[in-house]
């Protein structure tokens, strides 16, 4: 079900996507059982299954790695955003989180079912993928511009019958996505450690991803991405306008408490004008785009695409007076029926093919719903974000469960949050409404 809370304020923090995975059956044993602390535990130190560390990426992505991932950013922002857009509502997604998840999970896919994944998230061959997300866990390792977290876990279901990782599968993901495999018994004390691990991993602004094990579930493959970046150039009192006036979607006029600025990354097209404002040294920024007068929000978010992403912040240079209202908001989508219509259908289906992840017996796994979580908080310090996203998979013979898509978003500009040393939308959104009048 998706939610939206409204405040005042900024952060842009979390991203996290989590992978579900359900099924029974016979297999070989492939891992050790971890041992885990029973309750909701912040401090929890469960045992992994894989002693393999992460390694350093072979060598820096190429151009083609960053224009791909954009292209998905887009395409992904449309798909799922554009009709809540066109509702009045606020939405955020992090493409990158989804991206790491599904970058874990591919590593446990094979044939058309890999190929699907592939081409959906851009175009990027495994290889290459594993290297650029490799190369960008190492890279945030010697960041000290900005307070930004990637982490990564696996959690299986401690049931043999049910579900064998293969232990390949576990040492890959370790090595390259530092990413920890743990055993539980799927119980309510594993889903509090689950949350925990997801909450101390985003700076507790995703405090619970799950609100309770399915019965078929036997695995949930989690990335958490925490970002928090304050402004390279801080505001001064006389910066800070209280009750200043927003005109919503909706035509209402609401009281914002208004940031002012000059900056000098204006940019402009036949559609849009907008700005980047930096964080500190200057590695992240805020990306605003507005759309012109008799551009409607949404129709702009639709003809969005990944080169235009990338020509905004390419294209900037001119003076601006800026002003930025304060915001915050929080957001769930399921996102399962707007990848399969960008092309992943058959990882959604009985014939997928995860056999490189685990053994399951005679009963296949294919991912039944992707669960998708977002904060954001914007004020006069800087910026927070978070997400979470969850793929739960069912086992061949049981039907899906069919959910309600749902998405909100409430507020008449686009905006991003982006990398500028290589151009990627780390968050994505739009706000349509500042406090929910």
């Amino acid at each position: 079900m998706k939610t939206t809370t409204l405040k005042k304020t900024i952060s842009a923090g979390l991203a996290g996507l989590m992978l579900i995975l359900t099924g029974c059956g016979a297999a070989e044993p492939a891992a050790q059982k971890s041992t885990t602390p029973t309750g909701q535990n912040k401090n929890m130190t469960v045992k992994p299954l894989s002693a393999a560390v992460l390694e350093t990426a072979d060598h820096q992505p190429d151009e083609s790695f960053s224009n791909n991932y954009c292209n998905f950013a887009a395409e992904l922002f449309k798909e799922s955003c554009t009709d809540s857009i066109k509702n009045g509502e606020n939405v955020m997604i992090s493409p990158e989180s989804v991206m790491f998840a599904f970058g874990m999970a591919a590593n446990g896919a094979q044939g058309d079912t890999l190929k699907q994944i592939e081409d959906t998230l851009g175009g990027t061959p495994l290889d290459e993928l594993n290297n650029a997300l490799q190369y960008h866990t190492n890279k945030l390792e010697m960041n000290t511009s900005v307070d930004f977290n990637v982490a990564n876990s696996v959690w299986v279901r401690d049931d043999a019958d049910c579900i064998q990782i293969k232990q390949d599968f576990c040492d890959k993901l370790k090595k390259t996505y530092d990413a920890d495999t743990y055993l539980e018994p799927f119980d309510i004390n594993t889903r509090d450690n689950i949350n925990a691990w997801v909450s101390k991993n985003t700076n507790n602004m995703i405090p619970m991803i799950i609100d309770e094990i399915p019965e078929d579930s036997v695995s949930y493959i989690i990335n958490a991405i925490a970002f928090e970046g304050k402004w390279d150039a801080e505001y001064e009192d006389d910066q800070i306008k209280e009750n200043k006036k927003f005109k919503n979607s909706k035509g209402k006029r609401e009281k914002v408490t208004m940031l002012y600025s000059e900056e000098h990354t204006y940019f402009e097209d036949e559609d849009v004008t907008g700005f980047l404002k930096y964080y500190d040294n200057r590695e992240y920024a805020f990306m605003a785009m507005l759309p012109k007068k008799g551009t409607k929000l949404a129709d702009f978010v639709s003809n969005l695409d990944g080169e235009k992403i990338k020509h905004y912040q390419n294209t900037y240079g001119d003076k601006v007076n800026v002003c930025i209202p304060e915001f915050s908001f929080d957001y769930d989508n399921e996102l399962s029926d707007d990848l399969k219509a960008m092309g992943m259908e058959l990882p959604f289906s009985p014939n997928a093919d995860f056999s490189a992840m685990a053994d399951t017996g005679f009963n296949g796994l294919y991912i039944d719903r992707v669960l998708h979580k977002t904060h954001i908080e914007l004020d006069r310090y800087g910026t927070k974000a978070a997400a979470a996203t969850a793929l739960e998979f069912d086992t061949v013979g049981i039907e899906p469960v069919q959910k309600p898509k749902t998405v909100y978003l409430d507020r008449p500009f686009a905006f991003a949050i982006i990398d500028t040393q290589n151009g990627m939308p780390i968050f994505i959104g739009a706000v349509n409404t500042v406090n929910g009048q």
